[in-house]
């Protein structure tokens, strides 16, 4: 006689076991996440803290993603870095994105004027991501990546696009995101980052006096199109008084890409 399989109307046995998958996953992308922001690499408990997780889900979720390339670890000492599987992602990321794309020649073209260094970032879970930059050899101690993060508030990037977003956003930004001192520069005081913000909107330009990096210097114009803040491009230097003589020219090239970026929306 066949075996009867009791049926499961409620479905509760599949509800339970999408939510485990979906926690499970979750921490594994907390443990990228660490891993991803670490300036070194990391020892299995030292993922497991920053991640929020326990050891042993550490280590277990550590090898599935070692296995796949998305982890790397160190066999000598067992530390774990991201692996090469995230450039996969990362490249094609960078080969498709409009703003980048749209923006690179113009980038270009601004660090050609002013000699400096230039970057474009957006907002990403509430800080400055770097998704481009020309860089000039001979500033070598300013350090600029793709894929580097910066407080938002701590940026002239951030403040720009900050300046320009509608209030309850803003206001969400400051209620969710702690002023972290970076440097003895950086603002830590909601009222005066507020004014400073609307300096900003009044100006068109930002500015970073070492808030974020002591000693680096930027100024930076948010990209608006349909007068929403999609990102923002920055020139950097040792100083911002020569970097002044340059704010018109960050703003023509924010409103160049903005104009170039509107076209296709």
């Amino acid at each position: 006689m066949p075996t009867l399989v009791a049926s499961n109307p409620s479905g509760r046995r599949s509800d339970e076991s999408d939510l485990s998958a979906v926690k499970t996953l979750r921490k594994a992308l907390a443990i990228l996440d660490a891993a991803a922001a670490a300036e070194r690499p990391l020892t299995v408990a030292e993922v497991a803290i920053r991640a929020g997780v326990t050891r042993p889900t550490a280590h277990r979720l550590i090898q599935t993603m070692v296995g796949a390339g998305y982890l790397a670890q160190n066999p000598d000492d067992s530390r774990i870095t991201p692996g090469y599987s995230v450039l996969m992602l990362a490249g094609s990321l960078l080969d498709t994105d409009q703003i980048r794309l749209e923006s690179l020649p113009h980038l270009d073209a601004l660090a050609h004027t002013t000699g400096e260094r230039v970057s474009l970032g957006i907002m990403h879970r509430h800080q400055m991501l770097y998704l481009a930059g020309v860089e000039k050899p001979s500033l070598p101690t300013i350090f600029s990546r793709f894929g580097k993060t910066m407080p938002a508030h701590t940026s002239a990037m951030g403040k720009a696009i900050l300046a320009h977003l509608p209030e309850v956003e803003l206001a969400r930004f400051l209620r969710d995101v702690p002023l972290d001192r970076l440097t003895q520069s950086t603002i830590t005081d909601e009222a005066a980052l507020r004014a400073e913000l609307a300096e900003v909107r009044r100006e068109g330009i930002a500015r970073d006096r070492g808030e974020a990096t002591p000693g680096t210097y930027c100024l930076g114009a948010a990209i608006l199109v349909h007068d929403a803040p999609v990102a923002a491009v920055a020139v950097i230097g040792r100083a911002i008084e020569p970097l002044m003589a340059f704010k018109d020219d960050v703003k023509h090239t924010a409103e160049v890409i903005a104009h170039v970026l509107g076209r296709g929306a």
